[in-house]
């Protein structure tokens, strides 16, 4: 055989050789990611894996999720998960399914496409040039919960009926993560949350002032507390009944809850007390909160159980840890309760803020 073929054809078994070497990267490189979807311990790590990780991993311009949640399920779990709100952009709900349905096929297969910005924005809210995108559909029990969205800006990178096989098994393992941990969460609110108020109980608030108190600390940002309390709630129960009673803490309690921005915490003290977080909030705006709480509940018509309309009225004490203070968890804790406790030996029905920092 003349030399010039026998080096065509090493050339060729080279570049077989590194095509199969770069498959095999590929092939490992994919088996690692799904082991660490597989492995995730949560709602949170997932999603992080989701659309952080895979955009790294695998070079891409553009990672986002699309959740069908139409009861605000996935909304209100991550309500207290305060890092997703850095996905903004990225992580999108919908409560229409037909939103979604509108980008497949009645296969459901994934769909691999030139970027279209009047068709895609949607989906991409914050990319206007991208090249080529591809687009899964998230399914379970036959039912489309989701698209995970990839885009990049080389416009041959996801070509038609190239890689389908590999996307449609990604979707799949997307799929069940995703429903998984959504169940998993959800298991673990059923021990965190006050089964009367629906609001979070002690052992969550437990859980959830450690974590803000440390982050506090880590970024120098201030963490103020309220202890809030109903005044004379002994006296509707004695007059209206254990059942109004009831009702009026379910009322209150969504009253407080709709009175907190976003990512802040909310929990059921004990009894007729309850206790709110407010991460990165001065003094200054968490009396305000604390009065718009305190405003809002005096001027709220409570119905007894025979129609009749009674008032109820919150103390409410407001401590605050300054950024570079030495306070302690327990000090603020105690600076709240101190401040509540002083609102009610001066009348009730106010605001009491704690000079301690």
């Amino acid at each position: 055989m003349p030399q010039q073929d026998v080096t065509t054809l090493q050339d060729r078994l080279n570049d077989l050789i590194r095509i199969a070497k770069s498959n095999e990267r590929k092939q490992l490189n994919f088996q690692q990611y799904e082991l660490s979807l597989l492995n995730s311990s949560g709602l949170e790590p997932l999603l992080k894996l989701i659309l952080e990780e895979h955009k790294h991993r695998f070079q891409l311009t553009a990672v986002t999720l699309m959740l069908h949640d139409p009861e605000y399920e996935f909304q209100r779990l991550l309500e207290s998960f305060p890092e997703t709100q850095q996905w903004q952009d990225h992580l999108l709900f919908t409560e229409s399914v037909q939103r979604l349905e509108q980008f497949f096929s009645l296969r459901r297969t994934p769909r691999l496409v030139t970027f279209s910005q009047h068709q895609h924005q949607q989906l991409f809210p914050s990319y206007n040039e991208l090249g080529s995108i591809a687009l899964l559909p998230l399914i379970r029990q036959n039912q489309l919960i989701g698209s995970l969205n990839l885009g990049s800006r080389n416009p041959n990178r996801f070509q038609s009926n190239i890689g389908t096989q590999f996307l449609e098994h990604l979707a799949a393992v997307v799929s069940a993560c995703i429903e998984n941990a959504r169940l998993h969460e959800e298991v673990k609110l059923v021990g965190l949350r006050d089964p009367l108020t629906g609001v979070n109980n002690r052992r969550f608030f437990d859980q959830r002032i450690n974590e803000e108190f440390s982050r506090a600390n880590r970024n120098r940002t201030p963490l103020s507390c309220l202890f809030v309390d109903l005044d004379y709630f002994k006296r509707i129960n004695d007059s209206h009944g254990h059942q109004t009673g009831d009702q009026v803490l379910k009322h209150v309690a969504q009253l407080l809850n709709d009175s907190l921005r976003q990512g802040d915490v909310l929990a059921r003290y004990g009894g007729e007390e309850f206790v709110v977080l407010l991460a990165d909030a001065s003094r200054t705006v968490a009396a305000d909160i604390a009065e718009r709480m305190r405003k809002t509940v005096a001027e709220t018509d409570f119905t007894a159980t025979k129609g009749k309309i009674i008032r109820v009225t919150l103390s409410v004490g407001v401590s605050t840890l300054e950024p570079g203070s030495n306070m302690t968890i327990k000090r603020l804790l105690q600076s709240a309760d101190q401040a509540v406790y002083g609102a009610k030996l001066s009348g009730r029905n106010q605001v009491k803020v704690s000079a301690e920092a």
